[in-house]
Order: C-alpha cells, then structure tokens, then sequence
C-alpha cells in the first residue's frame, strides 16, 4: 500500500534563483521524471491550472498508471501561491475514489532532500514544484514523502507554422510554408522561377487582427494550366506531366528540413479564402480549389499518395475538402474535420503535411495566361475541442442549468466517481473536490493546453451550497461588479463575479461551460 501512494503525488525541483511570477505564468504542462522511494520513473506529466480564486491552483498528475494499472486522475485543488512564487495548501483531505475508496491527508512541505537533491515548493517561469507529505493512518504508519522534477512545456508543436502569412517573405516564401522556389526533383530547375505563383499580399480576410495573406495563382506553362501550390513540406517537380503522382507531389521527411513537427490530435483545421476561378464563373463544377492535411507518424509522407497502401501506417488523420468560390468571389470560412484511422489510434503524432492548391485536379482550373486562377489564403488553424457534452455520476447524467451541474444532495467528498464525454478526440477532464468551496470542479484540456492555455471549467452545485453563488443576469455580466479578474495569454480573461466565473474574450462573455452569454 505504500508503494501506491508514493506513486500519487510530485513535487518539481527548482535550482535557478527564482524571480517573482504570476499564476499564469506558471500554469501549463510540465514533463519530467517521478522520484518514489529513491526509484525515478522517467515520463511523467502534471499539470497546473488556475483555481477558482485569486492566487490559487490546481494541481493535476493525469491518468496515472502504476505496475501497468491505472489509478485515474489526481486532482490537488486550492493551493495558494505567493509571489515569490512558493506553493502552500492548508492540511486537506484528498478522496482517492480509484483505489478503494481511500482517502489521504495531504500537505505541502517547503522543501524536501532526497539524494542529494534539494526539492521546493516554488515556481519559476520554466519549472514548478511541489513536496507533497501523504499520510492515512489506517493504512500507513508513517507518512510518505513524494518528489517530482520537470520542466514546462511550452511547445508550438500543437498549431501549423505561421498560419496568417504574415511577416517578412524570405526568396518569396513565408516562413514555414514553401511553393515552387525551393521545389526539388528532376524538373526543380524549370520551376524554381515560377516565383509569381506564391506571393505575399495587404489584403486581408474580414475581422483579421493582421496585416497580410498570401496568394496563389495558376500559370500556364507549354499549354499547362500549372496550378498554384503551398505547402508547409517541399514540393517534388519531376514530370511536366502534372497529373502523374509519382513524379509530382508535395512531401514530408524526416530527413529534410522542410517538415514541420507536429504532437496534437486537433478536431479540425479551419483557414479562410477567397477563391477566383480564371473564368469568374463560381458555378462552373470544374472550378474547385483545394486542401488537403495529413498527420503522420515519423516516417515520409506524400501528397497525393502514389500507392495508398504504402501509407496506411503512417497516415494517422486527414482533413481534406475541395471548395467552390463565393457567388461573389469574396472571402469565405472553411472549417473541415480531421477523421482518424482507427487502427492508428494508438501511435503518436510526429509531422503534419498541409498543402493549399488553386485546383482540385493537377493541371485542373480554368485559368489562362492572362487571367489565371487565384487563391487568397489567411488565418488557417488548427481547432482542438476542449469542452464535456455530458457529465454522469454512477453512470446517471447530472443536469446542467446552463450556469452548472446541479446534484440534489449533499456536498461530500466521496461522492461517487465522476464520467464525461468529451467533444473532441483528445479532450480530458480533470475532477476536483473541493471541500472549501463544497463543490465539485471540472477542468477539461484537450492537446493544445500546453501551447494555447486554454481550458474550460465547469462547477457541480449541490442543494445546500447553490446559497453560496448570486443569481446573475447572464446577458449583462460586466455591470454586477467584477470581483476579479485573471488575464492569460492574453486571450482570454477569467471573471469571478458574484460567486460565478464567466470567461471574456474580446467584447464576448461566456459561461463556464463555454456558452456565449453576450
């Protein structure tokens, strides 16, 4: 038994001087390496999140597994941080409803030494760290000390490189994308010049926060209407025919340098484009431009594929969709959905090919010399669904009111194992028991936490404690008095007022559970 505790709960070593940080300064990712027991158990992660009130966290050690078995998901919620960024919690009961419906007191130490090692309660803006003191007197004759060291993760690998096309176009390619100038193959020599089929543009998709989009234009070339092509891989020229996938197609290598690595799951990619076919005729069928992304293990990957067979275990997701241009020629959202290969399920992200191209059909389009095919492109991005269509408790689903999960009973902290069913392929959701506001908080990620920060948070209420919380008119939160509020990334902001959290975005509100409100 105390194999298994020790195996619950970290702490992240701190060595550099500490600096004064914030609360989302710290919160994020952190990976790193379990120390149990003088055993390290390398390749673990935790999480921090904002709590539910002003200079506090929550702590997660998700889906932990030990000796092959899981144990669920470890939530510490209502730790405080100073602004020296040292951790301290007040004694607290942690239930453990996975394993045997136990339940532990837990403390943070300041610091601990095991090894040599100096292991702190603190938080700098690249590692954090808590010493954990884990005691159940029924079952553990003394109490259990437990360390963990890591570093943040701060990673880009969840997001294509550079989606809006914007700053400056080095040999006519932005960074991260590439058309014909850096194209290889035996016919690289004849289209590296072909530099007006890819270029930067002012004119930007409506409510755009940028500056630029980029351009793609068709060009004839010996009777060929050539089409326009980008792609955040390489192209292959090797063939003026340029139907023919074995000799003309966009890549992905590990060996190269023009791939770009790639860890999430996304739901789907969305990117905007205004889209004039060279006869101007947005109902002719033959007029469709394209887009096609792949996520790929580690290994070289083609579009189009020469022989689909050859991929089938290196294609993990798609999202492609041919598209028509507006009535008006004007710009248009497109949102398109990853499918997953079930079968690949179980293997990891490592690379994502995306390719734009100005026609459906290689050498396709009804462009000409004089007037060709163009494609606008701007602010393409990859979307990860992180909220909960469902929240069940024993397998019975749990009413939501549209402000919370509403359970008509007593707050406890053994109140029975929490379920959802998430909205997105790698949404997880994280249960909180907190026994200092009588609630029980979900927080809910999926991949992209790590880059984006953002997350949602939903609040069960029980029938004695909904008290706690003033009614609130939803449609005009900003005027009932702002109690306080958290900024992160400045994308968002947390809003706790009256007792209820709202998230503002911009000029937009929205409730916990991610329901626009105004």
């Amino acid at each position: 038994m105390k194999k298994i505790f020790t195996t619950l709960f970290a702490g992240l070593m701190i060595s550099a001087q500490v600096m004064a940080v914030s609360i989302m300064d710290v919160c994020g990712k952190y990976d790193g390496t379990l120390l149990l027991d003088s055993e390290e158990y390398p390749g673990s992660e935790v999480y921090l999140f904002p709590g539910v009130t002003d200079n506090t966290l929550t702590f997660v050690l998700p889906d932990f597994k030990y000796n092959g078995v899981s144990l669920g998901s470890i939530v510490l919620p209502n730790i405080t941080m100073s602004e020296d960024g040292k951790f301290s919690i007040k004694e607290t009961t942690l239930y453990l409803q996975v394993l045997l419906n136990l339940r532990a007191t837990i403390n943070i130490l300041p610091s601990y030494e095991e090894g040599g090692k100096t292991y702190t309660s603190q938080a700098t803006a690249s590692q954090a760290g808590i010493v954990l003191e884990i005691a159940e007197p029924t079952t553990l004759p003394e109490p259990i000390i437990v360390c963990f060291a890591g570093d943040a993760v701060r990673s880009n690998n969840y997001a294509l490189p550079n989606g809006g096309f914007e700053g400056a176009w080095t040999n006519n390619e932005p960074a991260g994308w590439h058309s014909f100038v850096s194209a290889t193959g035996e016919l690289a020599n004849l289209v590296k010049g072909n530099t007006e089929q890819f270029v930067q543009s002012n004119e930007v998709r409506p409510g755009s926060n940028g500056q630029h989009s980029a351009v793609l234009s068709s060009k004839n070339i010996f009777g060929v209407n050539a089409n326009g092509n980008c792609t955040n891989g390489q192209i292959y020229a090797g063939s003026i025919d340029a139907s023919l996938a074995s000799a003309n197609y966009n890549f992905s290598d590990p060996d190269s340098v023009f791939n770009t690595p790639f860890h999430g799951r996304p739901d789907s990619i969305v990117f905007w484009a205004k889209y004039i076919p060279g006869d101007r005729n947005a109902s002719n069928a033959a007029n469709q431009a394209r887009l096609n992304a792949v996520i790929t293990t580690d290994a070289r990957y083609q579009d189009p594929e020469d022989d689909p067979a050859k991929y089938n275990d290196v294609r993990l997701a798609a999202g492609f969709v041919n598209y028509s241009a507006t009535s008006d020629l004007g710009w248009q959202r497109i949102s398109v959905p990853f499918v997953y290969d079930p079968a690949n399920l179980d293997k990891e992200p490592a690379y994502i090919l995306t390719t734009f191209t100005t026609n459906m059909v290689p050498g396709g389009g009804t462009g000409t010399k004089d007037q060709p095919d163009k494609v606008y492109l701007d602010d393409a991005e990859l979307v990860y669904n992180n909220r909960i269509s469902l929240l069940a408790r024993g397998g019975e689903a749990i009413g939501f009111d549209g402000t919370s999960f509403k359970i008509q009973e007593t707050y406890c902290d053994s109140c029975g194992e929490f379920t959802s069913l998430g909205t997105g392929i790698s949404t997880q959701a994280f249960y909180a028991f907190d026994a200092l506001h009588k609630c029980v908080f979900v927080y809910v990620i999926a991949d992209d936490y790590a880059q984006s920060g953002k997350y949602n948070l939903y609040r069960v209420d029980f029938t004695d404690t909904n008290a706690e919380g003033t009614s609130l008119d939803p449609k005009e939160p900003e005027i009932q008095g702002i109690e306080e509020t958290i900024t992160h990334e400045a994308r968002f902001e947390k809003v706790l007022i009256n007792g209820q959290l709202f998230i503002r975005s911009n000029d937009a509100w929205y409730n916990v559970s991610g329901v626009r409100v105004k």
